[in-house]
């Protein structure tokens, strides 16, 4: 039986509720009290609460996320190919950048960042992907494959936007996005992507050189910090 055009609106609605949240966050609350930061808690938490009752209300347990070791082998396999090209091209693209940071920081790094990846891709991967998903195909990707890439470009574009305006990061979200969401398709492992993310992160910020990344800058704190260099 497929889904009414009022749950496929509803999922929708459910996309865009929590990407406000973290537009809120990113372009409201980090630039503007800063000091307040406990504040941002508000609306993601809020976010969280929409997430959960939403996969309970699909019927999505964790393996059906992406929360589990099921599809971890093949999850794998598919993100080391793109891992590897991808190191390959921050090394040779900023070969001198690993000598502009302090390497004390690395160890907590190799921890935080794929923590921080992971629930990145929960958030863009285990919620909006599957929601944009079910609101082009209806939760039926036989037969569909031009929904299914509609899906992955619109989930990718999502993320982009998110770290908007730094246009280098806009351009490295697009791309992982449609990796990730891509590998999350045929192989919906998490952890997996989510490592991938966190160590392409650490990629990111230990061999391209800070004029490339406008210090990480998103939002509204983006404009902030070129005002000021």
């Amino acid at each position: 039986m497929q889904p009414s055009g009022i749950a496929r609106v509803g999922s929708g609605l459910e996309v865009l509720s929590v990407v406000s949240s973290v537009l809120l966050v990113t372009w409201g609350i980090v630039p503007f009290l800063p000091r307040q930061r406990g504040i941002m808690a508000i609306p993601l938490l809020l976010a969280v609460a929409l997430m959960i009752g939403s996969h309970h209300l699909h019927g999505e347990g964790l393996t059906e996320i992406g929360l589990t070791f099921h599809h971890f082998g093949r999850a794998l396999g598919l993100t080391l190919l793109p891992g590897v090209i991808s190191m390959a091209i921050f090394v040779s693209i900023g070969q001198r950048g690993l000598a502009q940071h302090h390497l004390e920081k690395l160890p907590a790094e190799l921890i935080l960042l794929p923590l921080s990846g992971i629930v990145q891709q929960y958030l863009l991967q285990g919620f909006i992907y599957r929601r944009i998903r079910f609101m082009l195909t209806g939760g039926v990707a036989e037969g569909r494959t031009d929904r299914i890439w509609m899906s992955i470009l619109l989930t990718a574009s999502i993320f982009s936007l998110i770290h908007a305006p730094n246009l280098m990061l806009m351009f490295l979200t697009l791309t992982g996005g449609i990796i990730w969401s891509w590998i999350y398709e045929r192989a919906p492992n998490i952890f997996v992507i989510g490592t991938s993310h966190g160590l392409a992160s650490l990629m990111v910020i230990y061999t391209l050189p800070p004029t490339m990344l406008k210090s990480l800058g998103v939002g509204y704190k983006y404009f902030l910090y070129n005002k000021f260099q």
